[in-house]
């Protein structure tokens, strides 16, 4: 008598998984309007300057400059809504409906540090007393909302222990820790810069020997790490991070964020069973805020970027895409409907005739992504 022997290899497994297929877009919550938040937030955000001193001189008569809201924005288009508050609840509700309705899974929301604690963003705006607005809209507008825990002064193992604390109080959006063969759901978090932090530190943090470990307690998370370089697949796997993800909207800024990447890089997820998660976004241009930047600028061309780049993330075989943004208006990233005032004085852009022009492509993408079935390996 002969005995069968089934040998399943890890590839084999991998490739028999079927991994329902995700859509998540990074949601700014700082913004601020003299009506609800006494001041405006973000709409009149400085000029930045340059980190190295023969740059800076050139722009020097621009440095600090304030713009001027609700005529003069400080981004290059312009708002349907207008210049608004995160604090309102209606224009939440309104904002996650219409995620939804693009076939949107989760909304990633920027925070910038605990109360009392240190704030990440260069305007000083905290996000924590929102989150849980945001949150309450999301599931009334039946999306669910992770984290993107933006980097601060001093963030190391030992803060974000107390960050993710902190967090999991929350109601957040659940992923498996693996993709293929993962049961256990937990609150998704985005880690904004994990690479300033050195790998040995995360892994006190997300290994599980780690002095600092939160795997298996309630404080544990899906941590999906930002990957810039080719290197840093060393820092996501010595680190314990449970995927990674490429953010930046300048397709070709970095090599996480070179759409003719990310086939190879979602076969390199695949192999190690981590979720990945290439960014696509409309089009890139922060020069309101960083006039010396022109270099990363990359122009919307009618909505032919974003389908290029949309095309690329759903061509790689990743379980997940991520849209940079709905609502990063000063890096001219968003998704969100835009139309410039008919008294415009501020030189903002539009989307020509159809303001929801990129809500339309998000639409169309995420359906035809659905229907595909996880590639072959």
């Amino acid at each position: 008598m002969y005995k069968l022997v089934l040998v399943i290899t890890a590839a084999a497994a991998r490739a028999a998984c079927v991994v329902k297929k995700q859509t998540h877009t990074f949601y700014y919550l700082w913004y601020g309007t003299p009506t609800t938040d006494g001041k405006w937030l973000h709409w009149d955000h400085a000029v930045l300057p340059h980190w190295t001193k023969k740059v800076r001189r050139q722009y020097k008569h621009l440095e600090n400059y304030t713009h001027e809201p609700p005529t003069r924005l400080h981004a290059p288009f312009y708002p349907v809504a207008g210049p608004y508050s995160s604090s309102d609840p209606q224009l939440l509700d309104a904002h996650f409906s219409q995620l939804r309705d693009a076939g949107v899974d989760a909304a990633v929301l920027s925070w910038t540090g605990r109360p009392g604690g240190a704030v990440s963003d260069t305007q000083g705006v905290g996000t924590d007393a929102i989150v849980p607005l945001a949150l309450a809209a999301a599931k009334r507008a039946g999306i669910g909302a992770a984290i993107h825990l933006e980097p601060y002064e001093g963030r190391g193992a030992e803060s974000v222990a107390l960050d993710l604390a902190h967090l999991v109080t929350h109601d957040l959006y659940r992923l498996p820790r693996r993709p293929c063969g993962g049961h256990d759901r937990l609150p998704v978090v985005y880690l904004y810069d994990a690479y300033h932090t050195p790998a040995k530190e995360w892994a006190r943090l997300f290994c599980e020997n780690g002095d600092l470990s939160v795997r298996g307690t309630p404080h544990d998370v899906v941590v999906i790490a930002t990957l810039l370089n080719r290197d840093e697949e060393e820092l996501v796997v010595n680190g314990c991070f449970d995927g990674f993800y490429s953010y930046f909207a300048t397709d070709g800024f970095t090599y996480g964020s070179t759409s003719a990447h990310w086939k190879l890089l979602a076969a390199w997820a695949r192999k190690k069973n981590l979720w990945f998660s290439p960014s696509a976004g409309p089009g890139y241009n922060d020069t309101r805020i960083r006039p010396w930047n022109g270099v990363a600028t990359r122009d919307r061309r009618n909505g032919a970027y974003f389908r290029q780049m949309l095309g690329a993330a759903v061509e790689s075989g990743a379980d997940l895409v991520s849209i940079t943004s709905w609502n990063e208006w000063g890096e001219g990233t968003q998704i969100e409907p835009a139309r410039a005032p008919a008294d415009d004085v501020g030189d903002h852009m539009d989307y020509g005739a159809n303001p929801d022009l990129y809500l339309d492509i998000t639409r169309e993408a995420t359906a035809r992504w659905r229907t595909r079935s996880p590639p072959d390996l």
